[in-house]
């Protein structure tokens, strides 16, 4: 009788156990905002505060539009169309406008956010992917280009003029900025180095190796502790370096198909999207235990072929685009952070 009330207590404990910590587990999906009738992959998104809209990319062979979402309503409310292979999006709240590269024609359309209509189409380069914005000079760089060389273009928001191109090794991605310098940490596409451009110097001034990759697609900064994480998908990896340095300081596992990764400063944590051609996506987070210590403290499933996110620290808000499915619309997954 004693042996079966300790088995029973013991049961019991573990089940209280696993409830608790599924109760503090470090996201929540609080909401799915279905996208009924997009198909094809999703990419990149943007965000307009005030407004509490959502910009993503929708860049199927027969969708090719931006999707705009009301985060309030909760709906998706429009659809921007005559995209080609849109990719980066970016949106400036002061100038009420969205810009969007687009891969396929290597353009970057600007249109007109409140109502949506577009206002120039900017010949930028070919396969014109990610994008990154300095809000001291209010210039969006676009990164173009292949494997074989690249450049980022400078489009100066207020005139909607391509300014300038900034060559680099191969096409960047990633494209984070050094708040306290003028650094832009980048992706290089297809080499296992990143790439360190100068922003007042209009060049690339440096590559930094990433020890046991092939690649890297994201990029994340922490501007206090002046650390660059990088993500790469072959193998999956998640790489620390100190941007004061260009040291690696840490390595950890990644997720596989990663597309964003992000750094939450109000948690210190890191949160990594993934799941390009595998039947679960997932988000993976990581606990800044000290700047240069990192623990993977949980997997969260999302969706199928979910890669891409945003995190919005104003919002405290993380959202991942997911794709439709043989089962379900595209829709954008709403998570909140949890202590």
């Amino acid at each position: 009788m004693k042996k079966y009330c300790a088995l029973l207590w013991l049961s019991l404990f573990g089940f209280a156990g696993a409830v608790q910590s599924q109760a503090v587990a470090p996201l929540k999906l609080l909401q799915k905002i279905p996208m009924p009738n997009v198909q094809g992959r999703l990419d990149h998104s943007a965000v307009d505060l005030k407004g509490m809209r959502l910009f993503v990319a929708a860049l199927g062979d027969n969708q090719n539009t931006v999707e705009v979402v009301d985060l309030k309503a909760g709906r998706r409310v429009a659809s921007i169309p005559g995209q080609s292979k849109p990719q980066g999006v970016f949106y400036s709240p002061a100038l009420a406008k969205l810009f969007v590269a687009n891969g396929t024609d290597g353009t970057c359309k600007i249109f007109d956010a409140k109502t949506l209509k577009l206002m120039d189409s900017l010949a930028i380069g070919t396969d014109a992917d990610h994008v990154g914005y300095d809000p001291a000079t209010k210039y969006l760089y676009v990164g173009v280009g292949d494997a074989k060389s690249g450049a980022l273009s400078v489009i100066d928001t207020r005139t909607n003029k391509h300014v300038e191109d900034i060559k680099t090794d191969a096409r960047p991605g990633g494209i984070k900025f050094d708040k306290s310098g003028t650094q832009i940490f980048i992706t290089l596409a297809g080499a296992t180095n990143l790439g360190i451009v100068d922003r007042k110097k209009r060049q690339q001034v440096a590559t930094w190796p990433v020890t046991g990759v092939q690649g890297n697609v994201a990029l994340a900064l922490d501007d206090k502790d002046h650390r660059l994480f990088a993500g790469s998908r072959t193998p999956p990896m998640l790489t620390i370096f100190d941007t004061a340095s260009g040291k690696q300081v840490s390595q950890v596992e990644g997720i596989a198909g990663i597309d964003d990764l992000w750094y939450d400063a109000r948690n210190h944590r890191v949160y990594a999207s993934g799941g390009r051609g595998t039947d679960v996506g997932f988000v993976y987070i990581y606990q800044q235990k000290s700047a240069d210590q990192y623990e993977l403290i949980s997997k969260i499933p999302t969706a199928a072929s979910a890669g891409t996110s945003l995190w919005v620290p104003e919002l405290n808000r993380l959202y991942v685009a997911a794709p439709a499915n043989d089962k379900e619309d595209a829709a954008v997954l709403v998570f909140e952070p949890q202590q």
